[in-house]
């Protein structure tokens, strides 16, 4: 089983300091950390055996020390993934500094401040950035929120058109809506078109599950309906963990139960081997 969506945080301020965009943490953010240590000891808990490390934007902004510090504790079992400040000139050169100098296996797009909205992302500076993943056969990750979501998928399309070798991730189900009910449960013309570029991958976390779980709806359906349409191989599971509420154990459960009403091939396929295929690029 493969976690493509560990947070990690750490107690040592002093070599990694806190540089929130928004210019503050929330409350007590830092007061209880998943470390790399205890992530490691938590996925051999819950029988986890490799993990993304997803850089925190929201603590440590575009500085991906300790997520690329931490792949080196264990660099057959964990990859990393930075996050780049599209709006910055620099962009491409930040792309390769992580990749080819730190050995991130990815990049990731989000709008770390609310309200200052996501234009940028199909600007001239993020689209140097996705040239050059694209270039390092590096996927490219990206988060939207209910309120950026239709716009942003808009501007994959129109990114996909120009690039449509490159490897995009779509976190937590695009945020689609969940809770619309079958046949589609949110899997609208917007996120479904984009299956007409083979290099689209779904991932999917304890933010739409948790929610699912909290409701008391199953999350199976909607998991199945998602890969019946992309494809097995082309969806995948991460935690979340540190980022959304609940321990290890209950996001790796919540992840097993989701795929109960997948074959075991494509269970195989979304547990884990997807992400092996997109992020496995330096374990042994």
């Amino acid at each position: 089983m493969i976690d493509s969506h560990a947070h990690i945080l750490t107690d040592d301020q002093d070599r990694y300091p806190p540089s929130p965009p928004s210019g503050e943490i929330k409350p007590g953010e830092l007061d209880d950390p998943m470390t790399i240590e205890r992530l490691l000891a938590d996925m051999e808990g819950a029988g986890v055996d490799k993990a993304v490390l997803v850089q925190r934007g929201s603590v440590y902004g575009f500085d991906n020390s300790y997520v690329c510090d931490s792949v080196m504790l264990a660099p057959e079992k964990l990859a990393a993934v930075c996050a780049i400040n599209g709006e910055e000139d620099a962009a491409a050169d930040r792309v390769r500094h992580w990749v080819g100098e730190r050995n991130a296996v990815g990049i990731r797009f989000m709008e770390l401040v609310r309200d200052k909205g996501i234009g940028w992302l199909d600007s001239s500076s993020a689209r140097g950035a996705w040239r050059a993943a694209v270039d390092l056969n590096v996927p490219t990750c990206v988060h939207f929120f209910p309120w950026n979501r239709a716009i942003g998928l808009q501007y994959l399309h129109s990114i996909l058109q120009e690039m449509p070798q490159a490897h995009i991730v779509i976190d937590h189900f695009s945020n689609m809506d969940v809770n619309a009910g079958a046949p589609d449960f949110g899997l609208d013309d917007l996120l479904g078109q984009l299956v007409e570029f083979a290099g689209v991958t779904i991932k999917f976390t304890t933010i739409p599950l948790g929610r699912l779980d909290k409701a008391g709806v199953d999350a199976a359906p909607i998991v199945k309906r998602v890969v019946d349409h992309f494809g097995a191989d082309r969806v995948m599971w991460g935690s979340d963990i540190s980022q959304s509420p609940g321990t290890y154990a209950y996001m790796s459960d919540l992840a097993r139960k989701s795929v109960s009403l997948l074959d075991d091939h494509q269970k195989s396929l979304v547990l884990g081997g997807t992400a092996a295929s997109l992020y496995g690029r330096n374990w042994s």
